[in-house]
């Protein structure tokens, strides 16, 4: 039996979504299992759920490329309508006849929901990369996870964003349309984090009692105040500023990039080799 719009409302508001908030979305619509219309029928229940006096907003985000840009590169352009490589969910609602897109080049989130206009309209290239994380705490928004593989974290961007240490960045960027129609060129200077690090706020989340485990379909769901994730992460991230990096000893992005980061170059690449040997065995067991 396939999932009906019915039943998703029914999940949703059991894990605590209420009309009327505005809910950021981090979700695996494969994790849900069948849908009656597929991603569409996850896509009207939440619609339904928060009602016409909240919101749904995803990370309609795109891919940079490395600068200089490639002849092949250089014909990419991000515009309103630019699909996302986050999945089926934010992908529809692109598709949605009431869509509303970040002007922002590669942060291009998307919402529908006029609670959230001003927020994401006013994402222009110049402003802070994830500015609409932080202003969606402030605005008192809910953060859902579906799927055990999703980031449970949707405000850790903006806390380490804001810690006093330079990355060696990746030099890329995109080409986007501005305003008036001409092709610019956007430089990526934002910071970034490693993802696979994020879960180590997530036993602090449950101690705090701000994490709402459920169910949506199949899918393991979480929730969180965006305002109270922030909260912790910023707290944590003050004493602590390494906290968010992962254990990977192959990690570049943890072990090397970060002005504090504690790693060194030989020993990413022996743990990098050393992997790469694991896996041809796997390989042929």
């Amino acid at each position: 039996m396939a999932f009906t719009k019915t039943d998703i409302i029914r999940d949703l508001r059991v894990l605590g979504i209420k009309s009327g908030v505005i809910v950021h979305l981090m979700v695996s619509s494969k994790a849900i299992g069948k849908m009656e219309w597929g991603v569409n029928t996850l896509l009207d229940a939440l619609l339904d759920t928060v009602g016409d006096e909240g919101a749904i907003v995803a990370n309609g985000y795109l891919t940079t490329y490395p600068l200089p840009l490639s002849d092949s590169k250089s014909l990419v352009i991000s515009k309103p309508d630019s699909p996302s490589y986050a999945g089926a969910l934010v992908n529809s609602m692109i598709s949605h006849t009431d869509m509303i897109r970040s002007k922002h080049p590669v942060k291009k989130f998307v919402a529908i929901g006029n609670a959230v206009k001003n927020i994401i309209e006013s994402h222009l290239p110049g402003s802070k990369a994830y500015e609409p994380l932080e202003k969606m705490a402030d605005a008192g928004a809910w953060h859902l996870t579906i799927g055990e593989n999703v980031n449970v974290t949707g405000t850790a961007h903006v806390a380490i964003e804001e810690l006093p240490f330079d990355k060696k960045r990746k030099h890329e960027g995109v080409n986007y349309l501005d305003k008036n129609g001409n092709i610019r060129l956007y430089e990526a200077k934002y910071k970034g984090g490693c993802t696979k690090g994020f879960p180590n706020f997530i036993p602090h989340y449950e101690n705090a009692g701000i994490l709402i485990k459920g169910k949506v379909g199949n899918g393991a769901a979480y929730l969180t105040k965006m305002s109270e994730t922030l909260r912790i992460e910023r707290e944590i991230l003050k004493s602590d500023p390494a906290f968010f990096f992962c254990s990977d000893p192959t990690c570049k992005d943890c072990r090397l990039r970060w002005e504090h980061s504690t790693g060194n170059y030989v020993s990413v690449k022996f743990h990098s080799a050393v992997k790469i040997v694991k896996d041809k065995f796997r390989s042929m067991i």
